[in-house]
């Protein structure tokens, strides 16, 4: 960068923290109450006898120690879990930076991730996105190196992400497929060193469970199952299964209120989405693997991450707000590097869509002295919305898998 677009990045980098630093006071999501339960309790009984699954055994570790630093500090508990949310904010924005560079791509398209609005208000709600994105993002980095040894650091970056949240069992998932796919075309083995961490990791919380509470099944249980922790069509995402979900529910019922326990050509709903995802994923592979460019390059796992982490949430029901979080983090190197205008407009367009629907549910928290104005936000407008961002994601799917659109060509 030159000398001026040095000092506009790192003002605005700087313009960016002050933003956070000041909605640290906000008290956010509902959700930070209950991370702060599962910290507390953890903290008091270990985890052998507090884990309830939902999210996994290092994320728990993770409110447990926020717990106790806010014990220790005396302070309100949202402030601490939104502290320690900054930390892995400014991870992020670090790792994003590398990776643009890494890509031979402007820096300046990191500020995205760092002044948006949609990025901005989840971090203001205290979502804990941040923190296993963080992780997946250092996974990334290292495989563009395409050696045994550069997998073998991305696993275990990948390892403690996996250990984490359910949204990153999707990049795992992606990343098995990515490798065996490679296996069979080309014998290639290096991306398979990428397993050998979170395996390891996996086996020592399993034996951690084991030996402590003499369970064999709680740790299994909570990856097997973790669909049915949240049994709905949809969570105030805005994707198809809203539009679904709205016309379903009682008059005065909330969006949330519609389980996935329907039937569509006599198969789960739920399982249905699944099938759909993974036959994409599948074929989204075999795509790029086809591509030299893209094989020269091995940007192959990355945009495969990102293909997946953006339509999982899309395509899933029981979809939040708050999932497409690490899918937009993912499309910002891919945004960069893109030189068609229309797929430019539509991630845009997507981005914005996002932080209306987040601000119109959720606003940017509880703060006495200071609020934002609040604009009626109904389920009619979220349902006009959805339909909006279901036509936009279609467009993206066409950029993804189209020859014609070049989106990710080296001569881009």
């Amino acid at each position: 960068m030159k000398k001026i677009g040095k000092y506009f990045f790192w003002t605005c980098v700087v313009f960016g923290l002050i933003i956070r630093l000041f909605s640290l006071s906000y008290n956010g999501i509902f959700d930070l109450a209950t991370y702060n339960e599962w910290g507390l309790a953890t903290l008091e009984n270990g985890l052998d006898h507090s884990y309830m699954g939902t999210y996994f055994p290092f994320q728990y570790q993770i409110f447990e120690f926020n717990s106790w630093l806010s014990g220790i500090l005396n302070l309100d508990y949202f402030f601490v879990y939104k502290s320690v949310n900054l930390v892995f904010d400014c991870g992020n924005l670090i790792i994003l930076t590398l990776i643009l560079r890494r890509l031979g791509v402007s820096e300046f398209y990191s500020l995205i991730y760092w002044l948006h609005p949609w990025f901005l208000n989840m971090f203001s709600l205290g979502y804990v996105d941040v923190q296993f994105t963080f992780f997946i993002l250092c996974s990334l980095y290292f495989i563009f190196r395409d050696t045994s040894r550069d997998y073998l650091k991305a696993g275990i970056f990948l390892g403690f992400a996996f250990m984490m949240k359910p949204q990153a069992l999707i990049i795992f998932i992606s990343f098995f497929i990515y490798a065996i796919v490679r296996y069979f075309r080309t014998k290639n083995i290096n991306m398979i060193h990428i397993f050998i961490f979170p395996a390891i990791l996996f086996i020592d919380y399993y034996i951690f469970f084991l030996v402590q509470s003499g369970s064999t099944s709680v740790l299994t249980d909570a990856y097997l199952h973790t669909a049915d922790y949240s049994p709905i069509l949809n969570g105030h995402f805005l994707n198809g299964w809203f539009t679904v979900a709205y016309y379903i529910k009682g008059a005065n019922d909330p969006i949330h209120s519609v389980t996935d326990d329907l039937n569509g050509s006599g198969f789960p709903v739920r399982s249905i989405a699944i099938f759909v995802v993974l036959t994409l994923l599948f074929y989204f592979i075999i795509k790029t693997q086809k591509d030299s460019s893209v094989v020269k390059h091995n940007i192959g796992p990355y945009l495969t991450a990102c293909f997946a982490s953006f339509a999982v949430p899309f395509l899933m029901t029981a979809a939040h707000e708050n999932h497409l979080f690490l899918g937009t983090v993912l499309i910002i190197p891919v945004l960069a590097r893109s030189k068609n205008l229309l797929f430019k407009i539509v991630v845009h367009i997507i981005l914005l869509l996002q932080f209306i629907n987040l601000y119109g549910f959720y606003g940017i928290g509880e703060n006495p002295y200071f609020q934002l104005p609040v604009y009626q936000y109904t389920y009619k407008v979220g349902l006009i919305m959805s339909f909006i961002a279901s036509f936009l994601f279609l467009i993206m799917l066409y950029y993804f898998f189209s020859n014609k659109s070049k989106l990710f060509s080296s001569s881009e």
